[in-house]
């Protein structure tokens, strides 16, 4: 991994454990980088070389339980500069060897179609999960009304396109204790500071 792919993934991260644990979530890293850093310095071939098992390679970012320790959800946190349907298929893998996780995904270069500047677009995410083999995306729809609903969809359906972006869900609606957190604006300054970086 490059020295600038590697500060871009250490801070995308950074930010998504920092909201998180700000609603007292509790948020184990799982991810092979940070089991076993010394990997991160590596090339994919000289990883490869090291025989690990096809697994480990795949193991989610992080694991985040709630502050009962009731439950639990496998994270996986990509940054893309162009976020595309190709990030869905990129995780397929992943999602096949775990059943379900969730993918929290940054985009730098989040579309703005209103003109609202806010800086929350930059951050969504949606669960992934395989269902009687079919590989499968909780999406946001709406009704006529504008209330919104969830729904899962193949994968393979789908048209790429900036509608999939927006039909991904703002955390709170994964994450429900950010909805309890006291300091209501953590999500909104939290991605305010990184999309000042995003932009730059």
């Amino acid at each position: 991994m490059s020295f600038t792919s590697r500060i871009k993934k250490e801070m995308t991260e950074g930010i998504v454990r920092a909201i998180l644990e700000d609603a007292q979530y509790r948020v184990i890293d799982s991810g092979i980088e940070k089991v076993l850093r010394e990997l991160s310095c590596l090339t994919s071939a000289e990883y490869g070389a090291l025989g690990y098992p096809d697994a480990m390679s795949h193991l989610p970012d992080f694991t985040v339980m709630n502050r009962e320790q009731t439950t639990k959800q496998l994270v996986e946190v990509k940054y893309r500069t162009s976020w595309k349907k190709e990030l869905l298929l990129e995780v397929e893998d992943q999602v096949k060897i775990f059943g379900e996780i969730v993918l929290v995904s940054v985009n730098a270069k989040a579309p703005d179609p209103n003109g609202h500047n806010l800086p929350a677009r930059f951050l969504r995410c949606c669960r992934l999960k395989y269902d009687g083999g079919i590989y499968k995306v909780e999406l946001n729809r709406q009704n006529k009304d504008k209330s919104t609903y969830q729904v899962w969809e193949p994968v393979k359906a789908l048209n790429d396109g900036t509608w999939l972006w927006w039909a991904m869900r703002p955390l709170h609606e994964v994450f429900s204790q950010l909805k309890e957190d006291s300091n209501k604006d953590t999500l909104f300054h939290a991605v305010e500071a990184l999309a000042g970086i995003l932009e730059q």
